[in-house]
């Protein structure tokens, strides 16, 4: 029953059922709020909770996380936790006109597909929206039709090319930058917010939150029945085999073959390039239809 629900539920998060629910979210947000935006499997997790013991000078864990750095569908009643009497507010969503100051968290397209797709298997949510198998889905993940909130391409370009890109209220951090050097990129973060960085805050707090430390905290979620999220759905810690994989930086190179390289390229070359990340030196692109 609870799988028969769950495919239910995701397909109709990929219809335009889910349109109303978004516009709802976005209900009650303030002038003084901001965002952490990024695609899903960007790391944006590990970032909350590092951010979350910096902001609030305790333990972060799946089970607090969002009473005071919130998902956009979970903000109302969240008490201000910025100096400009704003909140922090993580969003999966593309750029929508609500947004009117964020950090946009980009990671790989490359290796956000590989964390996608194992995620999905993991779930048993990825013959949902192909054959199951990593070939079709990566065709449904480039055509907008794997997950809810579109393509990877369209929302890196959503935000990239918005108006607060072009009025310096977007901050670019890409998760290689942070994962290479995390103190010196958490500090641009909280620069940007308002926050005056303490370094000695920072460095513990992602101490704190290592991949080692988020596991230990995802097992104690799942021994407590806590909540946790996946992919922009919620779901109970016990329905996944593991939240927190290796975030690791260039997996895509032994794990994708040149074939799927040269797709997810043809598809989204131009926003890997505007992103600021190289393509691969494949030789002829694929002669396929966008």
């Amino acid at each position: 029953m609870m799988q028969i629900y769950k495919v239910i539920r995701a397909k109709a998060a990929r219809t335009k059922i889910r349109d109303p629910w978004v516009w709802t979210w976005h209900f009650g947000l303030k002038p003084q709020d901001m965002f952490l935006a990024s695609y899903p499997r960007s790391g944006s997790t590990w970032l909350r909770f590092i951010l979350y013991e910096v902001l609030c000078n305790e333990d972060a864990g799946f089970g607090n996380l969002d009473a005071r750095l919130p998902e956009i569908h979970m903000h109302r009643g969240v008490k201000p936790i910025l100096p400009n009497g704003g909140r922090l507010i993580k969003t999966h969503e593309q750029y929508r006109e609500e947004y009117t100051r964020a950090v946009l968290l980009v990671r790989d397209i490359r290796d956000v597909f590989l964390s996608t797709y194992a995620g999905c298997v993991a779930l048993g949510l990825a013959e949902i929206v192909s054959n199951g198998d990593r070939d079709s889905f990566l065709e449904a993940f480039l055509k907008r039709k794997a997950l809810q909130m579109g393509s990877w391409q369209d929302h890196t370009r959503s935000w990239l090319e918005s108006p607060i890109a072009r009025n310096g209220n977007l901050l670019v951090v890409h998760y290689e930058d942070l994962r290479k050097k995390p103190d010196e990129n958490v500090a641009r973060i909280l620069e940007f917010v308002g926050v005056t960085p303490n370094l000695q805050r920072i460095r513990q707090a992602i101490e704190d939150n290592s991949l080692q430390q988020m596991r230990a905290k995802e097992e104690q979620a799942k021994r407590a029945g806590e909540r946790t999220e996946l992919l922009g759905k919620r779901t109970t810690v016990e329905e996944e085999s593991r939240f927190v994989r290796k975030g690791s930086v260039g997996g895509w190179r032994e794990n994708l073959t040149d074939v799927q390289v040269q797709l997810i390229e043809q598809y989204a070359g131009d926003q890997l390039l505007a992103a600021g990340y190289e393509l691969s030196r494949a030789e002829e692109p694929l002669a396929l239809a966008r």
